[in-house]
């Protein structure tokens, strides 16, 4: 099969859908699979820019000159199928790139088609204010119209909540498991008597609070020692020990190094966070500490396997939990996925 994978950016380390986009295509690419990566709203490049299977246009081109050349470029490949990254924001700042559903047409020329749902509007949340429900609205219109557009066999997202409301807005939403981005290379350290060790990695958001999560975890009677690892954000505190943007190899070994690990993204869209998978493709048991994003209808009946929630018995679980064995999920993911193109295939005519 000839995958055309469609994201908004390809810059390493730059774009998380982009980096995501990356690992999948390699994976297919070690199963027998062709791939072609199309960026079509990279802000890291100027014009377009040609490496080895990817095409990045840059954000500064005109939509219809984008347009043309991803077309040109699935026609050339060969694609039997495109595989749409879709996250809003990524190809407009406000997240509303009205029209943008003519181009992927043009550009999928009648394939089969598949996307994947990273995001997929705001304004849904409980509580949510005026301003982001409107926004919102706006957002899934536009959703709307690229499924009208491209008439996807599968469609796909990262999480429960999600697929809820995706079911509510009349598209029908399979949960891909999200993989990590950091993939498992290092090997796990000596473990020092009296001490927990809790890591974080990825951005901070301000968000996020460290009590009372601190003051339960000092109810272990051991020494505290919390680390983060990664770009940092808004939201960095005294009590966390920084080490920055490390290579992937670094990130790694320190997720081999810590004993828990702590989780910045509400329970409910917990699915969606790559950092999250990450800490427990390497073994950790992961803290959530936050539930502060509710949707009307939409229950979390218990959290995923590794994840232990903050609640009355949190230290009783922490007691209790152990280090995992590492399991990237890749392969398992890239393998649910390639099954989903095989049926998006047989159900296009």
């Amino acid at each position: 099969m000839r995958i055309a994978f469609l994201c908004g950016c390809a810059e390493g380390g730059k774009d998380g859908v982009g980096d995501y986009t990356a690992l999948l295509a390699g994976e297919c690419e070690r199963r027998g699979h062709g791939t072609l990566r199309i960026a079509l709203n990279d802000r890291y490049v100027t014009g377009a820019k040609r490496g080895d299977g990817t095409l990045r246009l840059g954000a500064g081109m005109r939509w219809s000159e984008r347009v043309e050349q991803a077309r040109k470029a699935v026609e050339r490949f060969g694609a039997d199928v495109i595989s749409l990254q879709w996250v809003p924001y990524g190809f407009h700042e406000r997240g509303i790139p009205w029209g943008i559903e003519k181009g992927l047409e043009r550009i999928a020329g009648g394939r089969a088609a598949q996307v994947m749902c990273h995001e997929i509007w705001i304004g849904a949340r409980v509580g949510a204010s005026p301003k982001s429900r409107v926004l919102g609205a706006a957002q899934r219109a536009v959703m709307r119209r690229i499924f009208r557009a491209l008439r996807p066999g599968c469609v796909q997202t990262s999480n429960v909540a999600y697929a809820t409301l995706l079911r509510r807005a009349g598209v029908e939403a399979q949960v891909l498991p999200m993989f990590g981005a950091i993939p498992v290379t290092g090997v796990e350290a000596a473990r020092e008597e009296g001490v927990a060790r809790f890591g974080m990695f990825g951005v901070l958001h301000p968000e996020w609070r460290i009590e009372p999560l601190l003051g339960r975890l000092r109810g272990l009677g051991k020494q505290i020692v919390i680390k983060h690892i990664g770009r940092t954000g808004t939201g960095m505190l005294p009590e966390i020990k920084r080490h920055g943007e490390q290579p992937a190899e670094r990130v790694s070994q320190f997720l081999m190094e810590m004993d828990f690990g702590i989780a910045t993204t509400p329970l409910a869209l917990i699915g969606k966070s790559a950092t999250v998978a990450a800490m427990l493709e390497h073994g950790l048991p992961v803290i959530v500490n936050r539930d502060d994003a509710r949707y009307a209808g939409v229950d979390i009946e218990r959290a995923p396997e590794g994840v232990i929630v903050m609640d009355d018995r949190l230290l009783d679980a922490l007691l209790g939990a152990r280090r995992r064995p590492p399991h990237p999920r890749l392969p398992e993911v890239a393998e649910q996925f390639l099954e989903s193109l095989a049926k998006s295939r047989a159900a296009t005519p």
